[in-house]
């Protein structure tokens, strides 16, 4: 089986809606939307690179549990191959309940990891890294994640790193060993124990030979390019929901990677998606084209 991208990270089921601003406490509300997709860093990047006809598999776990049956049909959906879940069974995908702020398209996340099991590294097969273009792992499944990381850089195989938050020794170990490194800016701070977008950068970068990225939302992305800094403005959307947004400009630098791109155009790529994606209800209910985001980026 020839794989061009393989992606570990959480699995997640995310239960979104739309909660009223009040309400009445023990007493029913009808709310204008509710929706079940597939959520989590490594799942919705996964998706975006498998929507744009790049072969994609997810590695972890899977159960005849009826939230691991919708996590793995969501993948189905979006084209990505999940012939490499294991059958573990007492698994169970973590569950996130998302409330979007009709007002602003923020969300407020809660959600459980009860019966979630993390991906071990002695059901990690070395073939799959060798074979592929690219590796792609998250911050939350990190004795697994690290495991391929250093599987990745025996073989020579390229990785992009979406962290949020963690041990700090961990995230740092990881770090040391990706090639493209995404991080928000409060991570970023947290890690560095600075403050602005560059001085993160500047002190990150002692820790990697890996190309850094740093995001803040609607105040946009960071990157260092030979000492000089990079900064991407968000583009302008109407948001309708922050979720999966983030994700997503992860698979999309993802994309522009594997397409060639250079630092700039990947940085201005993943912005432009993640603000189409910004535009539209749940983090998987729609992947723009790239004549879209070309459009997007020419301000069309």
């Amino acid at each position: 089986m020839k794989i061009d991208v393989l992606v570990s990270g959480m699995m997640v089921v995310d239960i979104l809606t739309k909660v009223p601003s009040s309400f009445n406490k023990g007493t029913k509300h009808e709310v204008s939307k509710i929706l079940v997709q597939g959520g989590a860093p490594a799942g919705n990047a996964a998706c975006v690179i498998a929507k744009n006809n790049i072969k994609t598999a997810f590695l972890g776990y899977k159960s005849t549990s009826t939230l691991s049956q919708i996590a793995t049909e969501e993948f189905k959906k979006c084209n990505v191959d999940t012939s490499l879940l294991i059958t573990h069974a007492n698994f169970q995908p973590a569950i996130a309940v998302v409330n979007v702020d009709s007002k602003n398209g923020d969300r407020t996340v809660f959600y459980s990891t009860e019966n979630y099991q993390p991906l071990r590294p002695k059901d990690i097969n070395e073939v799959w890294i060798k074979n592929c273009r690219l590796l792609f792992v998250d911050g939350y499944d990190v004795v697994g994640n690290l495991e391929l990381l250093k599987i990745a850089k025996k073989y020579n195989v390229p990785s992009v790193l979406d962290i949020e938050s963690g041990d700090v020794n961990i995230l740092k170990e990881m770090i040391s060993l990706g090639n493209h490194i995404i991080l928000p800016l409060d991570g970023a701070q947290t890690l560095s124990k600075l403050s602005s977008p560059e001085d993160c950068l500047e002190y990150l970068s002692s820790l990697t030979e890996g190309q850094l990225v740093i995001t803040d939302g609607a105040n946009g992305s960071w990157a260092s390019d030979d000492k000089n800094i990079i900064h991407q403005p968000a583009y302008k959307t109407k948001v309708v929901d922050t979720t999966g947004c983030g994700d997503a400009f992860h698979g999309a630098y993802a994309v522009a990677l594997l397409d060639n791109k250079n630092l700039k155009e990947r940085l201005e790529y993943a912005s432009a998606y993640a603000s189409i994606i910004a535009s539209h209800f749940g983090g998987r209910s729609y992947f723009p084209n790239k004549e879209e985001i070309t459009n997007k980026i020419l301000n069309v």
